[in-house]
Formats: structure tokens, sequence, C-alpha cells
């Protein structure tokens, strides 16, 4: 595995949405950069677009050429203005292929792609149809690249709309059914990735996964002993109707986390026990149970290896009502200070859920 780690900027300039990248790319570190995850607000789809050409010009000006991937995630940050979330390689003797919209990386025998955010080649379509073509996509830039699809690692998916009905067919169901057909060319028999499935406000479907080879490397599933593993759900939590392809609604394909070498990569957790949510109006005592669930996860007896305990090196918390962030982030700072966060507002995979928490924790 190359060692990466991550570090939160934000923007301090008010103004235009060009102003705001251009403050907050000020303060990345160029040195070791290979990924941008800029999240900010835009008006409409039409504004993503802009800000989507915006973003690749204005990078290639700051970085030049082989400027880090980048990834457009449309949700209203903490403060109203950018967010960043930069990936860093620590590892500098490391080898690095640039390619349009992915980095192959290498280093003792270990082989690494990490995308930026993947959208479809083509406006409008319904969620299935955009996943799918994006799918597609991922599934030809592993195959040239000699990776299989049960070597990717970590994914994110950012879903428009993400439990809307159009005409009984749920947005984030039909994300899940794209992904499980995909996933169903290959054999999981090391579990599914670390995943993390939700909403944004703009746009259309954006995927980005990593995938690895690395056969020296520790790279495990982690299951939860207070949830039953998503890929393992009833059919009574899932929601919309049956697409003409399948026979019944597929389960999200995910993993609660996986560890890395000595990296827990933690997926997208929210205040669910069993199949069962915590149907709390209160975001606070939704936020106290996520963090329950996932300090169980990340606890020393529950990971697949010897281990003295593990640190929380970053939190990205999403919160589906504005109001609720400053209590939210006084309960985070309070019970987990020396972790670096950042807020969202987005709306969670389940109507009833308030808080969705992802991470990176390391043994």
């Amino acid at each position: 595995m190359v060692k990466k780690f991550q570090r939160i900027y934000t923007s301090t300039a008010a103004g235009a949405f060009e102003e705001m990248l251009r403050d907050a790319l000020s303060q990345v570190d160029a040195d070791g950069v290979i990924k941008l995850a800029i999240f900010n607000l835009p008006a409409n789809n039409s504004e993503y677009k802009k800000n989507l050409e915006t973003i690749e010009n204005i990078t290639k000006e700051v970085f030049g050429e082989l400027s880090p991937l980048t990834s457009y995630i449309s949700q209203r940050t903490s403060h109203g203005g950018v967010t960043i979330e930069a990936t860093y390689i620590a590892d500098t003797c490391a080898t690095i292929e640039h390619h349009r919209n992915y980095k192959l990386i290498s280093h003792n025998g270990c082989r690494e792609i990490i995308t930026g955010g993947i959208i479809p080649r083509f406006d409008g379509g319904s969620t299935f149809e955009q996943s799918t073509d994006i799918f597609e996509g991922i599934g030809k830039m592993l195959s040239v690249n000699g990776f299989r699809t049960s070597d990717i690692y970590r994914q994110w998916n950012y879903i428009p709309g993400i439990t809307m009905l159009n005409d009984g067919s749920q947005n984030y169901q039909e994300f899940n059914d794209a992904r499980s057909i995909f996933y169903g060319r290959d054999n999981w028999a090391g579990g599914y990735p670390a995943a993390t499935g939700i909403g944004t406000a703009a746009g259309g479907v954006v995927v980005e996964i990593c995938a690895i080879k690395d056969e020296q490397c520790a790279n495990l599933p982690i299951d939860n002993p207070l949830q039953i593993a998503a890929h393992n759900y009833s059919q009574q939590v899932l929601d919309g109707k049956v697409i003409e392809q399948l026979s019944e609604r597929t389960t999200p394909k995910f993993e609660r986390a996986r560890l890395l070498g000595g990296t827990i990569l933690i997926s997208g957790t929210a205040a669910i026990k069993g199949e069962c949510s915590n149907y709390s109006t209160d975001a606070v005592e939704q936020a106290a149970e996520t963090m329950e669930i996932m300090d169980r996860l990340t606890s020393k007896e529950n990971l697949p290896v010897e281990n003295s305990g593990s640190t929380y090196d970053l939190l990205r918390v999403y919160v589906k009502r504005e109001n609720d962030i400053p209590a939210v982030c006084e309960y985070m700072q309070q019970h987990y200070p020396a972790t670096q966060k950042h807020y969202l507002v987005a709306d969670v995979c389940r109507p009833e859920l308030l808080i969705e928490i992802e991470g990176v924790a390391h043994i």
C-alpha cells in the first residue's frame, strides 16, 4: 500500500465560486498532493457544469498539466463556501502515471489506481442509466491496467436526490441495482469495498474509486457486530420498485470498513443497528449513536489483526438539516477534539436518517 493522508482546507474569502476556489487552493500544499475533493453548493445544474469547467481550468493554472485529480461534490459546506479535502502521497519514492481522470501509483510491488470524480458521458438520463455508464467506464479503465473489479477497496457514490421516487423507482435503489450488476461480473471472495452512498443537490451521479494490487499488504473487510452487513439487508428495508433487469431489489454492496495495511477506511455510517434506523428527530442523538457504532467498528477487539487500538485521522460529517450543524459540531468537537473534521449538508440514504459519517483511522 502507498501511504496516504488527508488535509482539509476551507475558503475564507466571500464572493463568486472562482474567488472562493482560488482562496482555498492557495492554502493547499502542492508537494505530494494527488487528489482534491471539492465541496460547494451550486445554484443549479447549469452552474454545476460551469463550476466543473472552472475547477479544471484553475487547477491546471495553479498546479500545471500534472495537476491533482479533482471531484466536485454539490453539497453545501458548513461555512457556505468551498471546502477542499486533499489527499497526499507520503511515499516520495512512489512512481505516478498520470491519466486524464485517474492516476496509477506504483511502489515496492504495489500498484494502485485512484480516480477523480467520474461522471456520465451524457446529460440527463435516469440514475440507473447514469450509473451504468459510469461503471462501464470504470470497468474498461480497470481492465486496461490489469485490475479486476474486485480490486476496488474504496468507493464514493454521490447521487442527486438520493431518496427521491420517480414513478415508484428510488434513485438510491437504481444506483444499487446498477452497482450490483457491475459487481456481479466478478467474484468478491475478499469482501466488497468500503463505500459511501450520499445525496447531492445538483449535477448527475458521481463515482470515485480506489483499487489496489498488493499481495504483501493486509486488505481485509471489517464487519460490525452492531449492524447487519449492508449487502445482507432484507427486502423490507429497501425502497422502490424492482427494475426489469432483476428479479428483486438488490442490496448495497459494501463492507462497513476495510483494513488496508494499518489504515482503516470507514464507510458512510448512520444510526442503524441491525438493519433498523434510529427514528429520533434529534440530530445529536443520531450523531452519538453513529459514533457509538463507529467506535465499536474500529475497536481493538473488532479489528481482524493484532493491534493496540486505533485513532481517527479524519471524519467527514454529513448533516441532513443545516440548522443541526452547530449542535452536531459541538458534540463532535467535545468528544473527538483531536480529529480533523468537516461538515456538509446532504440527504442520507434513508429519509428518517439525519446524520451520516465516514472516515479514516489508523492502527
